[in-house]
C-alpha cells in the first residue's frame, strides 16, 4: 500500500512537466495585454488624449437652415374704412445662415485651458504607466513564487525518496532481526509524513499557478509552464535610488501634474477678472413668399461682421473669491506633493534596510543549505553502511529540508525587496529590459 501511494505521487510530476514553457517576459506581456485593470486605465488615457485634441484657440463655425409654412385667414381694415380679407392665405418662409464666432481675448484663459488639457493627457498616460509597473511587479512576485514552490517540491520529493529507501531498508533489517520493530514502525511513520508533505507541496504549487493564471487572465488550469531560477540583479545604492524616486516615481510625477493643474486653475480663475472680446461674422439668407399679401415676396441676403465685448462689473467680488480659493487649492496640492515625497522616501529607506538584511540572510541560508545537503549525503552513506540508525538519519533529513526551505524563503524575500525598490524608484522599465534580454 505504501509503495502504491509513493508511486502515484512520484508519477504526478513528470506528467505535468510536458506543458509548454513560458518565460517571465511572456507572462508579463500576457498580463499587460489581457488584464482588465490595464484595459480600463488604457481607455482612460485615450479619453484624456481625445480631450487634449480639442483646441480652444480655434473659432467655432455653425450652419443652420429653417423652413416654415403657414395657412391663415386674414382680415385688414384701413383707417378710411376699407377692408381686405383673405381665406387660406399661404406664407412660405425659408432662412439659412452660416455664423463664425472667434474669441480674440479672454484674459489668456484659452491658452491656459490648452495647457491644462495637455497636462491632463500626460497624467492619463502616467496613470497607465503606473498601473503597468504595479502589474509587472505583481506578475514577477507570483512568477517567482511559482519558482520557489517548484524548488520546494523538488526538495520534498528528494526527501520522500530517501524516506522510501529508508523504509525498504528498515523492512529488510527488521525481517532479519537486525533492528527492532519500533525503528521499523518509525520508518513507516516518517514515510507517511513525507508523503503528506509532498502532497501539500503539490497543492501549494498548483495554487501558485492558479494565482498567476488569474492575473494573466488565462485558463486557471494551466500549469507546469515555468522553468526558471531566481537571480538577483545588480546591487542597488541608496543615493541613486533616492534620486530616481524623486525623478521617476509615478506617484510623485502625477502629484507634480496635479500641482501644475491647480496652478493653471488659479490662472483661469484670475482670467475671469478680465473682459472678453469676440469677433463674429457670417452670412444670412431669408426668403418669405405671401401670395395673398400686397407684398408677395420678400428676400434678403448678405454678410455681416462685428465685435462683441463683455466686461464683468458686478461679479468681480465673486471672481476674486474663486481666484483666492484656487490659490489655496494650489497650496494644498503643494503640501500634498511634499507629504507624498516624504512618505515615499521614508518607505524607500525601510525597503532598502530590508533589502540589505535579506541579502545578508540569503548568503547565510545558501551556505547553510549547502552544508546541510553535504551532511545529508554523508549521513546517507553512513546509513547504508549500517553506521547510523534510521532515527538518527531522520534528523539529518529534517535539518536538510528546513535549511532548504529557509534558503528558498530568503531567495524570494531578497528578490521581493529588490522589486519593491525598483517600483518605488520608478525603475521597473529596467526590469523589463533585463527580462526581454
Amino acid at each position: 500500500m505504501t509503495k502504491g501511494i509513493l508511486l502515484a505521487i512520484t508519477l504526478a510530476l513528470p506528467r505535468l512537466a510536458t506543458a509548454q514553457e513560458h518565460g517571465l517576459s511572456e507572462c508579463i506581456e500576457q498580463a499587460i495585454e489581457s488584464n482588465f485593470s490595464i484595459k480600463i486605465k488604457r481607455n482612460s488615457a485615450r479619453m484624456a488624449a481625445n480631450d487634449a485634441r480639442v483646441n480652444p484657440l480655434l473659432p467655432s463655425i455653425e450652419a443652420s437652415a429653417r423652413q416654415n409654412q403657414a395657412i391663415n385667414n386674414t382680415m385688414n381694415r384701413a383707417s378710411g374704412g376699407a377692408e381686405t380679407s383673405a381665406t387660406g392665405a399661404r406664407t412660405n418662409t425659408a432662412t439659412a445662415s452660416v455664423a463664425l464666432n472667434w474669441r480674440i481675448f479672454d484674459g489668456l484663459d484659452m491658452f491656459i485651458a490648452r495647457d491644462r488639457l495637455g497636462v491632463l493627457e500626460t497624467m492619463g498616460e502616467l496613470a497607465l504607466q503606473q498601473g503597468i509597473e504595479s502589474l509587472v511587479v505583481e506578475v514577477c512576485s507570483l512568477y517567482y513564487n511559482v519558482v520557489v514552490q517548484q524548488y520546494r517540491l523538488a526538495a520534498t520529493k528528494h526527501t520522500l525518496e530517501l524516506s522510501h529507501e529508508r523504509y525498504e531498508d528498515a523492512q529488510f533489517r527488521y525481517g532479519i532481526g537486525k533492528i527492532s520493530g519500533l525503528e521499523a514502525k518509525q520508518a513507516i511513520v516518517d514515510l507517511h509524513a513525507d508523503s503528506s508533505a509532498y502532497t501539500r507541496q503539490q497543492e501549494q504549487l498548483k495554487n501558485a499557478y492558479i494565482t498567476l493564471d488569474k492575473v494573466m487572465n488565462i485558463d486557471l488550469q494551466r500549469d507546469a509552464y515555468v522553468n526558471d531560477t531566481i537571480t538577483m540583479g545588480a546591487p542597488l545604492h541608496p543615493g541613486e535610488l533616492e534620486k530616481n524616486t524623486i525623478e521617476n516615481n509615478k506617484l510623485l510625477v502625477i502629484a507634480r501634474g496635479e500641482r501644475r493643474v491647480s496652478d493653471l486653475d488659479y490662472k483661469r480663475a484670475r482670467a475671469a477678472l478680465f473682459p472678453t472680446v469676440d469677433f463674429t461674422s457670417g452670412y444670412n439668407y431669408s426668403r418669405t413668399s405671401t401670395p395673398a399679401s400686397t407684398t408677395t415676396l420678400a428676400r434678403a441676403n448678405g454678410f455681416y461682421w462685428g465685435f462683441y465685448v463683455n466686461v464683468p462689473l458686478f461679479n468681480r467680488m465673486q471672481n476674486r473669491m474663486r481666484a483666492r480659493n484656487a490659490h489655496l487649492e494650489a497650496e494644498n496640492k503643494e503640501w500634498t506633493y511634499r507629504e507624498i515625497e516624504k512618505e515615499l522616501l521614508g518607505d524607500l529607506a525601510l525597503l532598502y534596510n530590508a533589502y540589505e538584511s535579506n541579502l545578508l540572510m540569503l548568503n547565510f541560508e545558501q551556505e547553510g543549505a549547502t552544508i546541510a545537503e553535504n551532511n545529508l549525503n554523508e549521513a546517507l552513506a553512513m546509513f547504508k553502511l549500517g553506521a547510523l540508525s534510521g532515527i538518527d538519519f531522520r534528523q539529518f533529513q529534517q535539518s536538510y529540508i528546513n535549511a532548504v526551505d529557509r534558503k528558498f524563503s530568503a531567495m524570494y524575500q531578497a528578490k521581493m525587496s529588490e522589486l519593491s525598490l525598483l517600483l518605488v524608484s520608478g525603475q521597473v522599465q529596467n526590469l523589463l529590459v533585463t527580462t526581454n534580454d
